[in-house]
């Protein structure tokens, strides 16, 4: 008999959250984006003795992929993105930007370099999409309360 069961639904996206940029400068990229990916992948290494073979990993590397449309003027994604190219920026990616942080909506975050992205895409009368790339430095932190509430639990705590 197993010791878990995975019984939840499926998560079902509707509109997460994406952030990118420090409190108080941050730019939220939602509703610029059609689809979001956060991926991981992790190379491996095969070594082969006499008594067998052996497969060990290499750390994660997490990337996430927004793809966006683009905009342009004060509120759009090229002027409010655009800055950040190529410099180490935080982020956050929550999955249901309608609810709390919790154990159903963790919060993903940490920091990215923010990858060069196209200028101008489409056809006339068709906005085309492109996929504006987060690089993940280092692992993230998945956490299933609010960062400021567990602040103060940690600080009860100590």
């Amino acid at each position: 008999m197993p010791d878990s069961i995975v019984t939840d639904i499926p998560f079902v996206p509707v509109r997460p959250a994406i952030t990118i940029g420090a409190t108080g400068s941050s730019v939220e990229i939602a509703c610029a984006a059609g689809e979001l990916a956060v991926e991981v992948d992790q190379d491996e290494t095969t070594t082969e003795t006499y008594c067998g073979s052996f497969t060990t990993y290499k750390p994660e590397v997490w990337t996430i992929t927004v793809t966006c449309f683009p905009s342009y003027g004060t509120d759009g994604l090229w002027t409010l993105v655009r800055p950040l190219c190529g410099t180490i920026q935080p982020f956050t990616v929550l999955p249901d930007a309608g609810a709390p942080v919790s154990e159903d909506n963790p919060l993903m975050s940490g920091t990215c370099i923010v990858k060069a992205f196209p200028f101008y895409t489409g056809a006339p009368g068709e906005p085309k999409s492109f996929d504006l790339e987060l690089a993940v430095q280092g692992a993230p932190a998945f956490d299933i309360v609010p960062p400021a509430a567990s602040t103060a639990r940690e600080s009860v705590a100590a």
